[in-house]
C-alpha cells in the first residue's frame, strides 16, 4: 500500500527562492523611502505607504524563510503522523488502534481496546484532502481488519 502525504508548501523552491528576492528588494526599497521620509520630517502619505510595503515584505520574506512547516499529515500502513496546528502531534500507530469512528470533519481513533482517544481534526485541511485522507483510513482499516465506522 502506497503512504499518503499531505503537504501544504506547495511552493517549490524555484518560487520560494523568487519570492525571497521580491521580500528582499521591497524591503530595500520602502525602508529606503521610510529614512528619507522621516529623516525629512514629512510623515504624509509616501512614509505610511513605504512602511506598509515594508510591514509586507517582511512577512513576505519570513513566510519564506521560516515559517515553513513540514509535511501536514502522513498515513501509511504502520502510522498516522499529523502535523497539523493546534493538535496533538505524536503519531498514531495502528497496532494500539482497536477501531475508528469517521465524521465529517474529523477522526476518532480508539485506541488500547477503546481506554483511549484520540481525534484527529481534518477542518483544515481542504475537503479534497479529506475526502483522500478518510479513504486512505477505511484502506488501512480494511487491510489491518480494524472496525470502523461513520458517524
Amino acid at each position: 500500500m502506497d503512504e499518503l502525504i499531505i503537504n501544504y508548501n506547495g511552493v517549490s523552491k524555484n518560487k520560494r527562492i523568487i519570492y525571497i528576492i521580491i521580500g528582499t528588494y521591497l524591503a530595500a526599497f520602502s525602508l529606503y523611502f521610510c529614512i528619507t521620509e522621516g529623516i525629512a520630517s514629512r510623515y504624509g502619505i509616501l512614509f505610511f505607504c513605504a512602511l506598509g510595503g515594508f510591514a509586507l515584505a517582511a512577512i513576505l520574506f519570513l513566510s519564506n524563510t521560516l515559517w515553513i512547516s513540514g509535511t501536514t499529515l502522513s498515513i501509511d500502513t504502520n502510522t498516522v503522523k499529523p502535523n497539523i496546528s493546534g493538535q496533538n502531534k505524536s503519531a498514531i500507530d495502528w497496532t494500539n488502534v482497536s477501531s475508528v469512528n469517521i465524521g465529517v470533519s474529523y477522526v476518532i481513533f480508539f485506541l488500547n481496546g477503546g481506554q483511549k482517544q484520540r481525534k484527529l481534526d481534518l477542518s483544515v485541511l481542504i475537503y479534497d484532502d479529506v475526502k483522500t485522507v478518510k479513504g486512505k483510513i477505511v484502506e488501512v482499516c480494511e487491510y489491518k481488519n480494524i472496525p470502523y465506522h461513520n458517524d
